[in-house]
């Protein structure tokens, strides 16, 4: 479908991720499966009017605020009457790992807090008109990818407690990167989050060799060096990449580099 077609009205662009706004002219938008191109993962919100994967669906779960799909489905869209959209187009490696893999199919949004949160970001982005700055452009990519991570998460989370117990240390491993760039967030908040014991979730790590503690600072360190190496982000201090990375000052982000024998912060900036 082209762009008018879609009834596009604005499109906000960021490094790899694109927010648009559109009023539909049409009640059905076809999603046609892509092998051709990067994968692409999209989160389909009605701003207004209702939207669903079938026409039956369009009043009989009212709950739902959107529909997720990759650029592997294949779906109907189906809107109601004068309805608005705002949608959010994601590189897909960015948002599923071994962790969260792909959905196997399109899938509704509940109106769950997180997917309506999802819902009112991405509306406030396609709206804006302002002039971005690289630490705003930064940001809003960031929590795009990481709530959309986390609906894809939350999916996951539903699934029968069966094929959730297959994978304990997958799940750790999610929250801690979805919670890395927090400097409250520690090995106690993951073992409440999971349920856990503190020894146990000490022995769930021991069995790969490392500790809750070592594989979130190992996390934070990660996208401490993302931030210092990519030009883009130029403008952040490095004391502001130490917040943003989830370390709680400059001088424990750079024990995390002596730690693992990396280059120093100043270093990385300097490249």
């Amino acid at each position: 479908m082209d762009a008018p077609a879609s009834g596009l009205l604005t499109v906000q662009e960021y490094r790899s991720a694109i927010v648009s706004a559109h009023r539909p002219r049409s009640p059905r938008w076809h999603w046609s499966p892509r092998t051709d191109v990067a994968r692409t993962t999209v989160m389909i919100f009605a701003t207004e009017g209702r939207v669903a994967l079938s026409p039956d669906l369009l009043h009989a779960d009212e709950s739902a605020v959107g529909v997720l799909i990759h650029s592997t489905h294949e779906a109907e869209i189906h809107w109601t009457e004068d309805a608005r959209a705002t949608v959010v187009w994601l590189d897909t490696d960015n948002v599923v790992d071994a962790s969260v893999p792909e959905a196997p199919t399109p899938f509704a949004l509940a109106g769950t807090p997180l997917n309506h949160g999802m819902l009112t970001f991405a509306s406030s982005v396609a709206r804006r008109a302002e002039v971005q700055t690289r630490v705003s452009s930064y940001l809003v990519e960031r929590l795009l990818v990481e709530m959309a991570y986390g609906v894809l998460l939350e999916r996951v989370e539903t699934e029968p407690p069966s094929l959730q117990s297959g994978r304990p240390s997958h799940r750790a491993r999610m929250l801690l990167l979805l919670n890395r760039a927090d400097p409250d967030y520690g090995v106690e908040d993951l073992a409440r989050d999971l349920h856990m014991s503190m020894r146990n979730l000490q022995r769930l790590f021991a069995r790969e060799g490392t500790s809750p503690a070592a594989a979130l600072r190992a996390l934070r360190l990660e996208l401490a060096q993302s931030l210092l190496g990519d030009t883009q982000y130029d403008a952040l201090s490095i004391t502001e990449i130490a917040r943003h990375s989830g370390f709680s000052n400059t001088a424990a982000m750079r024990r995390a580099f002596q730690a693992h024998g990396a280059k120093s912060p100043a270093e990385l900036r300097s490249r």
